[in-house]
């Protein structure tokens, strides 16, 4: 029977739990007035004012006709095949009008716009109180529209359209993008009523309700003034610069981070090269995460002016950096000269800080960003790893071997032995899966200085080698550790070993809801329902499962608990919202062998390699399946459509292998348990396989050896030892 392997999806103040809609609740205590960020101008002018000009402030706006009316004059774009004309109709409304490739014209009205620049998006209510965002984006400065998406395709029906659940607002733009967001989402109906208080990032959505501070008395409700603690004041601009998962409906200035998101680490190739730089859009506070800067006690308004959102100091002349690297320094920052350190001249865009160590990357096709992991750059990783490097992406008429003599003779001495780029290898081994990459990461946990690269090189160590003796070892190290990114990394190594219940146990009462909720989900089958912890871990669970994954999460706490038909139903409608992610047929499909459907499990599992094609293991879980329901011929042919995808795959050579034997064809049996067993020499079933195969191909001094060489492996592995007693007892 397959095991049923569900993996713990990415998922993580008061021990009491947080009512459901906590910032709705603080916003109803306040007459509307008081909340609105013009009640706070009277005094705060000057701040307003900042504000006023600045992105927060139109992160999210009404439909204006004065503003709206040029993007809505009859210009035409596509996306893909869809065509679109954007119009005004007979009253002077706003029209986006949308033809589908052999479907009806459809029109949609547009009631909101989310941001301001270099682009704007249109929102459109499809259903009462859902709104999407339309695929078409207005580019304000060169007055033209275009598709956010660039050339890749998106058809109707999909998650990532721009009327599937990937672009739905309330769930994933709302929260930032206004004041006082309250979701509502009615998880039995599949409808939101959501709230807010005032459209855009307003005064309370980072200072909190402060009515009545004017007399001298303190904030009312909950919320508690931190203009004065930068740190603080850091993890509410991380709220929303970050890209995290959501644990709770209910941040509020002043709340710590750990306690309502799981902050994506650098541990997926296709967000993050392996020295960590930025690849796909994961915002500014991950990065910054991981970079010296943070670990030194550099916060966003060291660099940020929070109401206007600019920079204090220019960067172009470097003043933004040197604050802290020229005489008398800050926070022991190491002094630089910059046109000493650059090699390049003062007037060249070479000798500014941010070119080198803050280059930008460009999403959503007009949207420039810098990486604020202040990355050391290093054309040698170039050409060992791919990843890129700021010598060439500035000098593109340049090769890469130009920019490497450049750099071996500037910096190759010092760069020689650096842990940057060591780090940068260890990493990208660890992507690719390498077994031998565990002591290496291991052995830089030890030494490495920022908490959150610890987490990330832990949890690393943990995707490739899960319940890893040495890794256990560590985890049992680290999660007593100062950083709720460190414990929580612990926590979840640990979840993989059952001998670790007792250690889990006792960090349910962690002071940090991130840690405490991986915890939980470790523990999620033997929560008792009323628990405070199974309380809390509800609430967290109801939080995303309007969206495929949350959804899922919810349908892996119900199996673990023994409730398969119940997880099974809730699978099955994850696959229906994104039917094109291979994750929920392939997790549908271990649900339905653990309820004894292992045909039905089979079909699923070959849904989830049709959805993946480069992906062995999914083809490999459906071969298993065959083979448990007894359809030999079909699971041979995925076994084969495995080893197609893979061929280095060990364990399907040798269930190809044993396939094979048990229909008679001992030769090739030989053949593809030989390959398993190269492939894989530490694993005692792969000779001993071998040795059985030999036997009966009459071969015995090689069946022997095999048998031995099982030993050698494992000296205590039992049918190798009782296969030798045979052999050696026959006349």
């Amino acid at each position: 029977m397959l095991v049923a392997c569900l993996a713990i999806l990415a998922g993580g103040c008061k021990r009491s739990g947080v009512p459901q809609s906590r910032v709705a609740e603080w916003a109803a205590s306040f007459p509307q007035e008081q909340l609105s960020s013009d009640a706070c101008a009277g005094c705060h002018e000057a701040a307003a004012e900042a504000w006023r000009h600045s992105q927060h402030a139109h992160a999210n706006r009404p439909m204006d006709p004065a503003m709206d009316a040029f993007a809505f004059t009859g210009q035409g774009s596509s996306a893909g095949e869809t065509g679109y004309t954007f119009i005004e109709d007979a009253t002077g409304a706003a029209v986006i009008r949308e033809a589908r490739p052999g479907g009806p014209v459809l029109e949609h009205k547009p009631s909101m716009v989310i941001a301001c620049d270099p682009l704007w998006q249109y929102l459109v209510e499809l259903e009462p109180g859902r709104f999407q965002v339309n695929e078409m984006a207005w580019d304000p400065g060169r007055r033209e529209w275009f598709p956010v998406f660039g050339s890749e395709e998106r058809n109707a029906g999909e998650w990532g359209h721009w009327t599937g659940r990937g672009m739905n607002w309330n769930s994933m733009c709302a929260r930032c993008h206004m004041t006082a967001y309250a979701k509502n989402y009615d998880a039995d109906a599949d409808v939101y009523s959501s709230q807010w208080t005032e459209q855009g990032i307003g005064c309370v959505q980072c200072h909190g309700a402060m009515a009545g501070h004017e007399s001298g008395e303190p904030s009312r409700g909950e919320i508690e003034n931190i203009s004065g603690d930068p740190g603080r004041m850091m993890q509410t601009c991380a709220a929303c610069h970050s890209r995290a998962e959501h644990l709770t409906p209910s941040f509020q200035p002043g709340d710590a981070y750990a306690d309502h998101y799981r902050l994506q680490l650098p541990v997926d190739p296709r967000l993050y090269h392996p020295d960590g730089q930025i690849l796909d859009e994961v915002f500014v506070f991950g990065s910054f995460r991981h970079s010296p800067m943070h670990a030194a006690g550099v916060t966003c308004l060291d660099c940020h002016e929070p109401h206007s959102g600019a920079l204090r100091l220019p960067q172009e002349n470097n003043a933004i950096c040197m604050q802290c690297h020229e005489a008398p320094g800050r926070l022991n920052a190491p002094l630089i000269n910059p046109t000493a350190h650059s090699f390049h001249g003062s007037d060249s865009p070479g000798n500014r800080c941010v070119e080198c160590h803050m280059v930008e990357t460009t999403y959503m096709q007009r949207d420039p960003r810098r990486d604020h992991g202040f990355i050391i750059p290093d054309p040698q990783l170039t050409k060992e790893l791919g990843v890129p490097n700021a010598c060439n992406r500035c000098h593109t008429d340049q090769s890469l071997d130009w920019a490497l003599g450049h750099y071996e003779k500037w910096f190759g001495a010092k760069m020689a032995d650096s842990r940057h780029r060591e780090r940068a290898r260890v990493v990208a081994d660890a992507f690719d899966g390498k077994p031998d990459v565990i002591g290496r990461l291991l052995a830089l946990i030890e030494t490495e200085k920022v908490p959150a690269w610890r987490a990330s090189l832990l949890a690393l160590a943990d995707q490739v080698a899960p319940a890893h003796t040495e890794i256990l070892a560590a985890a049992k190290d680290l999660i007593g550790e100062g950083d709720p990114l460190v414990r929580a990394a612990a926590v979840r190594a640990l979840a993989n070993n059952p001998a670790s219940r007792p250690a889990l146990e006792a960090v349910l009462d962690d002071p940090a809801r991130l840690v405490r909720l991986d915890a939980a989900w470790a523990l999620s089958p033997v929560l008792p329902d009323g628990s405070v912890a199974r309380r809390e871990f509800d609430l967290y669970l109801n939080e995303t499962r309007d969206q495929p994954g949350g959804l899922y999460r919810v349908a892996q706490d119900l199996f673990n608990r023994g409730k398969l038909q119940e997880a099974v139903d809730l699978v099955r409608k994850a696959v229906k919202w994104d039917p094109l992610s291979p994750v929920f047929p392939d997790g549908l499909g271990f649900m339905l062998s653990a309820q004894g459907r292992p045909a039905e499990a089979a079909q699923a599992f070959e849904q989830a390699a049709k959805l993946a094609p480069g992906e062995a293991h999914f083809a490999f879980n459906a071969a298993l399946a065959w083979s448990e329901a007894g359809e030999m011929a079909r699971s041979e042919s995925m076994l084969g459509e495995a080893l197609r995808r893979d061929r280095t795959l060990a364990r399907a050579w040798y269930n190809l292998g044993l396939l094979q034997a048990q229909t008679q064809r001992l030769v090739e049996a030989r053949t593809s348990l030989g390959e398993a067993e190269r492939l894989s020499p530490r694993e005692p079933d792969f000779a001993y396989a071998l040795a059985t195969v030999l036997a009966r191909l009459d071969r015995m001094p090689e069946a022997r050896l095999a048998a031995e060489r099982a030993l050698q492996v494992d000296p205590n592995y039992k049918p190798a030892r009782d296969f030798l007693r045979a052999v050696e007892s026959r006349p």
